[in-house]
Formats: structure tokens, C-alpha cells, sequence
């Protein structure tokens, strides 16, 4: 009798500790819910009591989000290396919770981008042959074989970036956006020319303020500009570096426009800047990046695009998101449905020859700041009730919530916590009961 307890106790230990580790992971994983949520965010584990501020202000604004770090990911999946893991992890979430938004927190070296080879020329600047990419994570089944064709690899969710390097940057980057959300005037859309007449075209789509700067747009004349304009949105369509904006003058000299020491003296906020201009959104070239500086600034833009590589005069995607902005007032969305637009254009891809020069215009588009910000003018905090289902596939943890009672990270390792005792502790209660006891 006494093996038998002892085979009994043994099988029940190896069962619980079985659903444990197995069935608990599946928990932890993210959310499913007939009530989807909108944003994912991801980032380093260091984050989670900062961004939590920044959800609870999403909450408030309607949009359901989540946040799970990088760490968590690497230790939860399999895969090759942790662009891949975190890959496989958004797909699965935009397949169970219909996910919009992904926000990234952090820089390559916290959360890493995905090299995918395009080749096309970077005047010496970067590699010819391979591009830094985020969308590979908006596109669930990202194909390698469909780079540079018609209708290649669009994207299903909006893809942002805060590239912070510490909880100090991300505390002032989340601030500058709720005060910039919260209050933001629809102002006008100001053009600042580096090119001198390049955009000449795009002049007539949209009610603006042209500015040329022919060498003289100082820091301290945007200053005075945004004072005067109350400026909601500005488009930058110059020459770029990495670290800086570039015009060559009148008299056929180059002269630096902004630099990202000027980029941090900028003293008005304002809703989006579009930096048409190569190289300005890079983050592995250089020390510094030009939109990095000017997200990360205390005042300035709320959301940054840019591009990280050559821009090559880039009017079909710019001019697209700003009509779909306009309309719309969803940034995120926004960008994903001129961006879809754009690769399948049978006048600019082909399905049967690669046109990486143009394609790359799509996979080096970064947009820093809040993707899914939506811009209503006057917009009231209404409040929502959600109802969002942490959930297994054999089990079921149901909760019902107003934004203000939204569970945080910490309450569902709480669950997690529980159920892991409540497991390891049955086999305990065997072992004494019918060991020792006898």
C-alpha cells in the first residue's frame, strides 16, 4: 500500500508540475478576447512601471493596450534569434486579439530591428545591400521572396518607435505626448523647403504655410515661426545626414539647416514633423539621430517620420498619409493605408521585376512617437468599458473592467502566482497526507 502512495504522489507531482509549466505560460502569453485589444507594446522588462502611465492614459482615450517585454518573449518562444521570437509573438497576437498598433520601446540595441536584404545605393553612408526595417513585424506572414515586388509584404499593423536609451528619456517622451494629445490645436501644416521648389506639387493638395529656407532657417527662426503660425504639423523636405538637415544655398554652398543640438532647443510643441530627407531616422549610423533628438526633445513633435536610409524625393508616401490624416486623424492607420496604396502602384512595382530603389522607400519609413495617437480636435476624455479575457485554451480567467480598474502587468502575475501555488500545492497535501501521516 505504501509504494502505491508512493506512485501515486509521484504521478500527481509530475501532472502539476506538467500544467504548471506548460499550461501557465499560455496565460502569461497575452490576451484573447471577443473584445480585442489595439496596441501591443514591447520593450525591456525595466519599463513596465513608466509605460504603464502611458497606457492608463491610452485606456482613457478608448484604446486597449498591452504591454510585454522583451525579456519575457525570449524565454517564452523558440526561435533562431529574438527579431524572430518577437515576430512570431505579434503575429500571434494580431491573430488572436486583432492588435492595429505596435509600439516598440526602445533602440535597436534594447529592441532590435530586422535587416532584410534590399540593396540600392546609400551613397557610402550605410551598407548597400541590407535595410534596417520594423515593419517586418507589421507584416504577420513576412516573406523574403516578395522584397521589392508588386504588393510585396504589406503591412497589417502600424509600426512606431520610442527610441529611448533610458527610463529618464522615455519619462519625458511620454509626457510631451499626453500634454501634446491631450491639448493639441489643429493648426496648420508648415512646410519648411530646403529643395527650393521641389515640392511644388504637392503645394496645391493641401491648405499650407511654405517656408524656403535657402540657408537661413535657424533654430531660433522656427521658434519665432511656431509662435506665430501655432503650427499643428510641419513637413522638412531637404538634404539629410544622420545628425543633421542639409540645404546648399543660392550660391551653390552647403549649409546645415538643424542639427540635433538645435533639435532640443526647439521651445512650442506640435503634433507630427515629416522629415523628408535621407538618412535623418537612422539609428545604427552615427551617435545621434536627427528625429531621435527631436522625439526625445522636451518640446517639439509629439510623432516623428522619417526615414532611416535614401529618400530620394519622396512625395507618393508623404502626400498619401496627409490626405489619409486629414480625413481620418489616425496616425497609425493613417501611414498603413498609404503605404498599401503605394506598393501596390503598378505604375511604381512590378510583379515580376524588383525595384528595390523604390521599395525601399517603404522598409526604411520609421515613425517614432505614439502610433496610435488619433487626433480629434476638442476631443472629450469619454470613458469605456472593457471586457478583455486573459485566457488559456483549456481554461478561461474572465475580468470586466472601466479603464480606471484596467488590470496592469503586476495584477495578472498575480493570477499567474495563484494558480502556481494552488498546482505545486496539491502535490504537497498528498505527500503528507498519505506519507506522512501514516
Amino acid at each position: 500500500m505504501r509504494k502505491n502512495n508512493h506512485i501515486l504522489v509521484s504521478y500527481a507531482i509530475i501532472s502539476c508540475s506538467l500544467l504548471a509549466f506548460t499550461a501557465l505560460p499560455s496565460l502569461a502569453y497575452g490576451v484573447i478576447s471577443d473584445a480585442s485589444y489595439e496596441m501591443l507594446i514591447i520593450g525591456p522588462e525595466s519599463y513596465v512601471d513608466e509605460i504603464q502611465r502611458f497606457i492608463d492614459f491610452k485606456m482613457s482615450r478608448g484604446i486597449a493596450a498591452l504591454y510585454f517585454s522583451t525579456e519575457f518573449i525570449n524565454r517564452s518562444l523558440q526561435g533562431s534569434d529574438i527579431a524572430s521570437k518577437i515576430h512570431h509573438f505579434v503575429a500571434r497576437e494580431y491573430e488572436q486579439s486583432g492588435i492595429k498598433y505596435l509600439l516598440l520601446v526602445g533602440t535597436y540595441e534594447q529592441v532590435p530591428t530586422k535587416y532584410v536584404y534590399s540593396p540600392s545605393s546609400e551613397f557610402d553612408v550605410a551598407d548597400f545591400n541590407y535595410k534596417p526595417t520594423d515593419w517586418y513585424y507589421g507584416v504577420p506572414d513576412w516573406d523574403d521572396s516578395k522584397i521589392g515586388l508588386l504588393g510585396g509584404n504589406i503591412p497589417k499593423i502600424a509600426v512606431g518607435r520610442l527610441p529611448i536609451n533610458n527610463e529618464e528619456e522615455l519619462n519625458q517622451v511620454i509626457s510631451k505626448m499626453i500634454s501634446v494629445e491631450k491639448d493639441f490645436n489643429c493648426g496648420p501644416l508648415l512646410i519648411f523647403d530646403g529643395l527650393n521648389g521641389a515640392l511644388n506639387s504637392f503645394l496645391g493638395l493641401f491648405s499650407t504655410h511654405r517656408y524656403v529656407s535657402d540657408g537661413n532657417l535657424t533654430v531660433s527662426m522656427i521658434n519665432r515661426i511656431l509662435s506665430v503660425e501655432e503650427a499643428g504639423y510641419i513637413v522638412s523636405y531637404t538634404h539629410g545626414s544622420p545628425d543633421a538637415l542639409w540645404t546648399r544655398t543660392s550660391e551653390g554652398k552647403w549649409k546645415t539647416l538643424i542639427t540635433c543640438e538645435d533639435a532640443r532647443a526647439i521651445n512650442k510643441t506640435y503634433g507630427v514633423h515629416y522629415l523628408i530627407a535621407c538618412f535623418a531616422g537612422a539609428l545604427d549610423l552615427g551617435n545621434e539621430s536627427l528625429a531621435r533628438a527631436l522625439i526625445t526633445s522636451p518640446a517639439g513633435p509629439a510623432v516623428v517620420i522619417a526615414s532611416s536610409r535614401v529618400e530620394v524625393f519622396d512625395i507618393q508616401i508623404s502626400s498619401k498619409f496627409w490626405g489619409f490624416l486629414f480625413k481620418t486623424g489616425d496616425v497609425g492607420m493613417s501611414f498603413i493605408d498609404a503605404l498599401q496604396l503605394y506598393l501596390c502602384d503598378q505604375e511604381v512595382f512590378s510583379s515580376s521585376e524588383r525595384r528595390f530603389q523604390k521599395y525601399n522607400l517603404y522598409l526604411t519609413k520609421v515613425i517614432y512617437g505614439d502610433i496610435s495617437w488619433r487626433i480629434v480636435e476638442d476631443a472629450e476624455d469619454d470613458m469605456y468599458d472593457l471586457s478583455v479575457h486573459y485566457a488559456q485554451p483549456e481554461s478561461h480567467l474572465e475580468t470586466s473592467f472601466n479603464v480606471d480598474e484596467a488590470p496592469s502587468l503586476s495584477k495578472i502575475d498575480e493570477e499567474i502566482i495563484v494558480l502556481s501555488s494552488i498546482f505545486l500545492l496539491v502535490p504537497l497535501l498528498l505527500y503528507y497526507f498519505l506519507i506522512l501521516r501514516r
